[in-house]
């Protein structure tokens, strides 16, 4: 443990070095290491006017962490449907957004051309916003209450830390959609939602190997790593949790790599990092150092990450059938 705190802290001071005063990346690294946050409304009241206020006090708390991206719940302020921009939430996030140079994520009810939205808000380090996602599947409940679905080709956006996509609370039960946000480029994904959905979230963050971050309106955020094991989570001591994500990580069957994986911690040591899951035969390779990217290291060393050896291997299997089928 403690010398996986000194390489994050070696790897950080190496990253937050070439950053401006006000806290936004000058050059954006070859492999950032994006600093999460989730705040949890777990124990706050809703339908109370105070409820904005205390959700924002949360995220002040969390400015201690040094967040890169802060998530909120869905529907964070239980407010009226209101335009985005424009309405009053909506701009009193892109204001604190711009204030600490943070990128937010927020669910809301929006209001746009006679219809509702149950809606996830991405606003930018500036206050821009940089994009909408609209709930796929809103329950039967919140369509009989007007609820319009959202377009059911998840849209990805783009942030100085990659693609991220998004899934709002009922989404969890449609496993194609998570597969499309990661079909889409995907390694992060972000759960806005009214409960923490721990057993999906995880199931879905190993089964398509992204990272996944949910922020609930009540229980623990929670931050999942590309093998659905818990980075961090938040609870009675502290609504909030964050986690530092080396967006470039990826899972390796221990077949022919586990020499490879040797040497590469005898060159590159404290700049890398190898998550054993010794039951699983598999290892995680994450990259510690700004400027070596795991894709650098699959190329040096001849990797087959475990999706593509999924696909090289069933391909060898229908060779051999169809060899079978032909020598009968």
């Amino acid at each position: 443990m403690r010398s996986l705190l000194v390489a994050f802290a070696v790897a950080l001071a190496a990253w937050t070095s070439g950053w401006a005063a006000e806290g936004v990346p000058a050059t954006p690294p070859r492999n950032p290491l994006a600093r999460v946050v989730s705040v949890s409304q777990d124990r706050l009241d809703r339908g109370t006017p105070a409820l904005l206020e205390e959700t924002l006090d949360r995220m002040e708390q969390a400015l201690s962490f040094r967040p890169d991206i802060v998530c909120l719940p869905e529907h964070f302020a239980d407010q009226a449907p209101e335009a985005v921009p424009g309405g009053t939430v909506t701009e009193r996030i892109r204001g604190w957004a711009r204030k600490h140079a943070v990128y937010v994520i927020f669910g809301l009810a929006r209001q746009d051309a006679g219809r509702v939205y149950n809606s996830a808000v991405v606003v930018g380090r500036g206050g821009e916003i940089i994009g909408i996602y609209d709930k796929i599947h809103p329950t039967e409940g919140e369509i009989a209450a007007g609820i319009t679905p959202g377009n059911p080709d998840a849209p990805v956006f783009d942030t100085e830390f990659g693609r991220i996509g998004i899934q709002i609370c009922f989404d969890v039960n449609w496993w194609d959609t998570w597969a499309l946000l990661k079909k889409k480029g995907a390694r992060l994904i972000f759960f806005p939602s009214a409960y923490p959905a721990a057993r999906q979230a995880s199931a879905l963050a190993l089964k398509n190997q992204v990272f996944v971050v949910t922020s609930p309106q009540s229980g623990a955020g929670r931050i999942y790593d590309v093998t659905g094991n818990t980075m961090s989570e938040s609870g009675k001591y502290q609504r909030w949790t964050g986690a530092v994500l080396p967006l470039g990580s990826r899972v390796f069957e221990i077949d022919f790599h586990l020499a490879k994986f040797r040497e590469i911690q005898r060159k590159y040591g404290q700049r890398v990092r190898i998550d054993w899951g010794h039951d699983d035969d598999w290892a995680t390779l994450s990259s510690l150092d700004p400027e070596l990217t795991v894709d650098d290291l699959i190329r040096e060393y001849g990797l087959l990450p475990l999706d593509l050896y999924r696909e090289r291997s069933t391909k060898a299997m229908e060779r051999a059938r169809e060899k079978a089928r032909l020598n009968r």
